[in-house]
Parts: C-alpha cells; structure tokens; sequence
C-alpha cells in the first residue's frame, strides 16, 4: 500500500494570515498608479479605439461614413465614441429573424442537450432575439436608441469595466497570502490585458453589425455578449490563480501563511 510521506495540517480552525502593510504596499505601488493613469487619459484610450474602428469600418463598408464624436463621461472627463447612421430592420429582415430563431429555439428545445449550460444560454439569447423582433414589428418608430447613443453607451460602459477590474483585481490579488508576487502580478495584468484586447475587439464587431444590419441586434449585444462575458473571464482567470495559490499554501512553503484561530 502507497504511504504518504507527508501530512498536513487539517485546513479547520485556521485561515490565510493577511499581512495588510504588504498589501497596502502592492496596492499602492500597481493598482493606485495604473488607476490614476487611466483615469487621465481616457480620453487617448477611448480616441485610439474610434480611430482604430474607423479604420476597420471604413475598409469594410466604404460607402459608409464613420467619424469619432466627442462624449463627456461624468466625473471622468471627456470621452470619444463613433457616430455613424444606424437603420431600423425591414420588415423581411425581421421575418427571416423569427424563422431563423423559431427553428432554432424548436431543435435546441427538442434536441437531448437542452438542459446543458451552453444550451440555456442560447435560449436565453434567442428569447432576447424575439422580444426585440416582436419590439420592431409593432412600435419600432418608438425606439429610443442610435448606433450613435449605443456606442456611446458601450463606449463608457467598458470604462466602467476596466476601473472595476483594476480595483477588484488588486484587492482580490493583494488580500490572498503574502507570497507568490509573481502569480498575483500575472493573474492582475492578465485580466486588464485580456480585457483591453477583448473590449476593443467586441467595439469594432459591434460597430460593423450595427453598420451594416440594423439595431435589431442591439439588445443582444448588451445582455448577451456585453458585461456577462467580462465577469466570465474575469471567475475563470481568478480561479487559475486562487487554484495555483492553493498549491503553495498547502505546501510545506505555504505554512507560514497562514492564522491559527
């Protein structure tokens, strides 16, 4: 029979011990300076990613007009967000749209996956789908939105996410133990640069769709691929780095970190 060479302490009556001026240092010298940074220069960040749209777009549909508007984002300051013309769907746009969906929600309902999570997720999107087309089949000339006011929204609605993840990340990584800078350092910046990358590639599709459809599928874009996806990632990259810190405490490296009650 297999022996142990080692036994651990059992994990009750103890927690992580918090060593809070460490963890003041780390916030104060990353997450504090990269948040000010931001925060000035909103206005670069959010110019570079209209013009980098701008560049797309206009590639893509060349009989389009694209230009970056300026945007106040209060109390941040100035902003910038694409104004273009957006159109309503027409009416066979928007029966296609039904068919389509109908189809699709009948074979996901009737099919041996429907109660798997990617399965549910896709009703909920199409259900979203349907009330938009329904919305647009009776009252579409009461629609209050533009491409124009969407990007916009959109626009500082990343802004958002990206100061919350620089404020959530840095706590969440400066508050789990007093080692493993490395992987705290990793697990922050990982989030922000996937954040950044994916933010601005989900801005350009958003734009062209917007472009060169209609609004119909601005309801979707919000509650389906808009803040759900951040958090997603956000668990996913947090986990990873809770699970590698979970390694280094339970080893014998670890047994400093932590606080017997």
């Amino acid at each position: 029979m297999a022996q142990k060479k080692s036994i651990y302490f059992s994990r009750t009556y103890r927690r992580i011990h918090t060593n809070f001026m460490y963890a003041g240092i780390y916030i104060a010298i990353l997450v504090i300076p990269l948040l000010v940074l931001l925060i000035r220069h909103l206005d670069d960040v959010t110019l570079f990613m209209c013009n980098l749209t701008r560049d797309v777009l206009t590639k893509a549909l060349p009989d389009q007009s694209f230009e970056a508007m300026e945007s106040n984002f209060v109390p941040f300051g100035l902003t910038y967000c694409m104004d273009f013309d957006s159109s309503l769907p027409t009416p066979n746009e928007l029966l296609l749209n039904l068919l389509t969906v109908t189809v699709i929600i009948s074979i996901l309902v009737l099919s041996s996956y429907r109660g798997r999570p990617l399965t549910v997720y896709l009703l909920f999107s199409f259900m979203i789908h349907i009330i938009s087309c329904v919305y647009f089949i009776f009252e579409p000339s009461y629609f209050p939105y533009t491409a124009t006011v969407f990007s916009d929204i959109f626009i500082k609605q990343q802004i958002s996410i990206w100061i919350l993840f620089i404020v959530v990340m840095g706590i969440l990584t400066a508050f789990v133990g007093s080692s493993g800078l490395f992987d705290k350092v990793v697990a922050f910046f990982s989030v922000l640069i996937y954040s950044t990358v994916f933010g601005i590639i989900r801005y350009i599709v958003f734009m062209f769709i917007l472009a060169r459809f209609s609004v119909l599928y601005m309801a979707d874009m919000y509650f389906v691929t808009g803040p759900v996806f951040d958090f997603l990632y956000l668990v996913e990259i947090y986990a990873i780095y809770t699970h590698r810190m979970q390694k280094r405490l339970d080893s014998p490296e670890g047994e400093d970190e932590w606080a017997w009650l």
